[in-house]
């Protein structure tokens, strides 16, 4: 079977880290891969064919200019997101992670027109793919709600632990816990950033550090962050993937406090290194996390009373974590739901 893939998610968040898992997990001599994006591809996946795309996917160009050849060269294509190419004949198997813009229009859309483009790339999604990879029973819920028509074609397809993180774990030594907490993530209205910040200075003088990932400067857009208030809080700026590591096995608690998500991988990588997860009680998180250690907050005062005491629960193994969410299963899943 020759299957392209759309590769120029790479690199691009939790979208980028998913296509990387289903990418490293790939057997290359069992299919043909095909796969659009950046020349550097080759390096990576040596035994890949690659068809050199290097425009951003999110773009009006990226939608427009793509590689047409690859519906006289492949049997079916996988695009890891909503957005779906113009110029696509073979059959098409898509990801939906989750519908923001669709449940959070007024903090995600800038406008009437942003909105009402991304709700047609949505059901142009639903309407071309064959089958839709969904990364939670949230997920699927919100699919039906928007698109109830195409309720057969929507799989469930957890993600997994990524393969850099598989081998961090096995080449690191012993780590010594600090008093940190961690935010992973980005500031978007959605991720309740502004909730841990109210909890964290609520402590006042409690010996934590809040270490939050990435850069000041970003951060602060959009935020009302008095420095005098949040001395305790360190920006780490642009981490590698192994120092990302290295913060959040040192840290006690990793705090995932998002309004909305569609999965939500911190939480799970946390476990794996071995790190305790605090997350807000939201609908997805408690089907995520249902056979895992986490502790479930509800609100600032909650989230400030967790902190505030020892925490002290037994944590699931990684190899527990591993064999829920795991990206064999994932590659198993999309082969198996793909009809030639």
């Amino acid at each position: 079977m020759k299957i392209a893939i759309d590769s120029r998610y790479i690199g691009k968040s939790g979208i980028g880290k998913v296509l990387s898992g289903i990418l490293d997990n790939l057997d290359y001599d069992k299919n043909e891969y095909y796969l659009v994006g950046k020349e550097e591809l080759s390096k990576q996946y040596p035994k890949a064919k690659i068809i050199v795309n290097d425009t951003d996917p999110f773009s009006i160009g990226g939608i427009r200019k793509f590689n047409k050849e690859i519906n006289k060269l492949c049997d079916v294509i996988l695009i890891p997101n909503f957005i779906i190419p113009y110029g696509i004949k073979i059959p098409v198997y898509s990801y939906i992670h989750d519908l923001i813009f669709l449940d959070m229009r007024k903090t995600t859309t800038k406008n009437f027109i942003d909105y009402s483009v991304k709700k047609h790339l949505f059901k142009r999604c639903v309407k071309k793919s064959k089958k839709i990879f969904c990364v939670s029973n949230f997920t699927i819920g919100r699919c039906n709600h928007y698109f109830p028509k195409y309720k057969d074609k929507y799989i469930l397809n957890y993600p997994g632990i990524c393969m850099p993180i598989i081998e961090y774990a096995k080449n690191r030594k012993e780590v010594k816990k600090e008093n940190n907490i961690i935010y992973v993530g980005n500031v978007k209205p959605h991720k309740g950033i502004n909730i841990l910040l109210e909890a964290f200075s609520n402590l006042g003088d409690s010996g934590y550090k809040l270490k939050i990932i990435g850069q000041k400067d970003n951060f602060l857009v959009g935020i009302n962050f008095d420095e005098d208030k949040y001395k305790n809080v360190v920006f780490t700026g642009k981490l590698t993937d192994n120092e990302l590591y290295d913060e959040i096995s040192k840290a006690k608690y990793l705090i995932q406090p998002s309004l909305y998500e569609g999965f939500g991988l911190p939480p799970t990588e946390a476990l794996y290194l071995n790190t305790l997860p605090i997350v807000s009680s939201i609908d997805v998180f408690k089907e995520v996390y249902k056979d895992l250690s986490v502790i479930y907050f509800k609100d600032v005062a909650d989230l400030t009373n967790i902190l505030s005491r020892e925490n002290n629960i037994e944590l699931s193994t990684p190899e527990k974590v591993l064999e829920i969410y795991n990206y064999e299963r994932v590659v198993k899943t999309i082969l198996d739901n793909i009809e030639v």
